[in-house]
């Protein structure tokens, strides 16, 4: 008889699951390698030309100190409200220009310049895990909800939980100890370095994206999307939440961009749509998920503690958005 190790017996589900992606795609082997085509021309055209910039700015911003300087001007509500340093208020500006997952990236780029300690790492990514206006307004309200007042209230919503879930997780007040910004050498490679760096990030973003593309067809066509749905309509049904919307809740909790697409097209109305948008959005799904955790593992914060930060950051995000459609819809 076959004994497994321990650790061998904590691998096999992930490996059974992997191995299950390989198989399909031998069996089909058309139909996911076009479906990973498809999440890499959707990177390429509409995530990479958005994403390298902020990238590369904010390695350069970081790099000449501007956030020791901004952090500065922001230093009192920041420390008051999150005990956090003060570097923070710069990393929740950024991210919530640019979106997701710049925040988590310059959250790693401060522990490795020791900046930030294990705990400061934890209390900063409760507030500056967010998208940004770009996706919200411009792709999600504008274009799959034909709205921009849609996307401003998804938009405000959306940023007001972040930084309400901060509050949660500031921890007992305390004297906080400013540890000095190190002197960052620059020299004449410091611009490429900036690209590099940049580059690099922007591509795990990109394979994170294609994978899951992959992920989410395999899903439907195996109809495991439609076997939760059927599990979530009664309960959504009882609460009187149109069944259509159950469909687009699991594939937003796998990947955001084409649950938002869903939810456009499922034909609800649109002040019943837009809490579980703001609720999923700040959530992030699986994918936005990998992209962050890539780099918050750098700074050794565990999966279950994300998980829980974002899930009260959903739980905010969509009760502020209800408040919100009641008085704007």
């Amino acid at each position: 008889m076959l004994t497994l190790s321990k650790n061998a017996r904590k691998v096999l589900p992930f490996s059974l699951i992997i191995f299950f992606f390989v198989c399909c795609l031998v069996l089909n082997p058309q139909r996911y390698i076009e479906s990973v085509f498809n999440g890499m021309l959707l990177f390429a055209r509409n995530v990479a030309p958005a994403l390298f910039p902020f990238f590369f700015f904010t390695k350069l911003l970081t790099g000449l100190g501007t956030a020791s300087t901004l952090g500065k001007i922001l230093k009192k509500p920041v420390s008051k409200l999150y005990n956090a340093p003060y570097e923070s208020g710069y990393i929740l500006i950024m991210s919530l220009i640019s979106g997701y997952p710049v925040g988590a990236k310059l959250i790693s780029d401060f522990y490795n310049e020791k900046t930030f300690t294990l705990k400061d790492c934890k209390r900063v990514s409760t507030f500056t895990s967010t998208s940004g206006p770009l996706f919200v307004v411009g792709t999600v309200g504008t274009l799959m909800f034909s709205s921009p007042k849609a996307g401003y209230i998804l938009f405000a919503c959306h940023a007001l939980g972040a930084v309400i879930n901060g509050l949660i997780y500031r921890g007992k007040s305390s004297l906080i100890t400013i540890t000095p910004t190190p002197e960052i050498k620059r020299d004449d490679n410091f611009l490429n370095t900036s690209i590099t760096s940049s580059i690099l990030s922007v591509l795990v973003v990109g394979g994170y994206i294609a994978i899951f593309s992959m992920v989410i067809d395999v899903a439907l066509d195996l109809k495991i999307v439609d076997f939760f749905a059927k599990i979530l309509s009664p309960l959504f049904s009882v609460c009187g939440i149109p069944v259509e919307t159950a469909q687009p809740v699991i594939i937003s909790l796998v990947e955001i961009t084409r649950g938002c697409q869903a939810f456009a097209q499922s034909g609800a109305d649109i002040k019943i749509i837009l809490p579980f948008v703001a609720g999923l959005l700040s959530f992030g799904g699986l994918s936005i998920t990998f992209q962050s955790l890539t780099f918050l593992r750098q700074c050794k914060i565990s999966t279950l503690f994300y998980f829980l930060a974002k899930s009260t950051q959903a739980i905010i995000s969509f009760l502020l958005t209800l408040a919100a459609c009641a008085i704007f819809y």
